[in-house]
């Protein structure tokens, strides 16, 4: 039987792909997701997306850790947010698929942080990734020294939402905007530096999703919805 804290699996996982989203109305999205569940009014959901040009602070994240001028910033279209989730600060940009599963997992914050992990890796092995693997100190998925995914997350009753970053293609320069995960020196990179093949993102959203349900045991249903104040891609 599952521990009393662990819900069982949903009966249905509702995944959606909302093109490309600004990270404030998508998070506000997430939250309306979240309580409908909490209050029982709506269902588990996997929330996908591309993100323009974006540095998110989380609740360790530091003005410092920001590496590029206002100036700068500005001239290459990047936003600067406040995220809830846990951990410093993460670049979101064209080219990286995000995944923001909305589900009950109790208090069991390190499972779910390890299953998105877990999945993340199975979906870059399927792409041609050779050797990339999860670790929990830096949440995310490694090749060797270099991060091709970050993990952070945040849970009000026993719901989580935020996710996971995966970069596919992302332009590399974005990567010198910031201190990733407090360390320093380039340690982000592509899935397609290590032999990743071309795959777009609404198709990698699904079998991401797919993956990810198949992980939680639950039927995934799959939509496609423009996110709100965004261009669809």
């Amino acid at each position: 039987m599952s521990a009393p804290d662990l819900p069982p699996p949903p009966e249905l996982l509702q995944g959606i792909w909302l093109g490309r989203g600004r990270f404030g109305p998508v998070l506000e999205q997430q939250l309306a997701t979240r309580d409908a569940l909490v209050a029982g009014t709506g269902p588990a959901t996997i929330l996908t997306v591309e993100h323009p040009p974006t540095l998110t602070l989380g609740r360790r994240g530091e003005r410092s850790d920001v590496l590029w001028a206002p100036e700068m910033l500005a001239a290459r279209g990047v936003e600067v947010c406040e995220s809830p989730r846990g951990g410093q600060v993460t670049l979101h940009a064209p080219g990286q698929l995000v995944a923001y599963p909305i589900v009950r997992i109790g208090w069991r914050v390190r499972e779910h942080i390890t299953r998105l992990g877990r999945v993340a890796v199975r979906f870059f092995e399927e792409l041609g990734v050779q050797g990339a693997e999860f670790r929990i100190e830096h949440p995310g998925v490694w090749v060797g020294t270099q991060k091709i995914a970050s993990i952070g997350v945040h849970v009000s009753r026993g719901v989580t939402v935020q996710g996971i970053a995966m970069n596919l293609a992302v332009e590399p320069t974005l990567f010198g905007s910031l201190i990733s995960c407090g360390m320093q020196g380039p340690v982000m990179r592509n899935a397609r530096d290590f032999g990743a093949r071309e795959v777009t993102l609404p198709d990698a959203a699904r079998r991401w999703a797919e993956l990810f349900a198949e992980d939680l045991g639950a039927p995934l249903e799959w939509t496609t919805q423009a996110a709100a104040a965004t261009e669809t891609v």
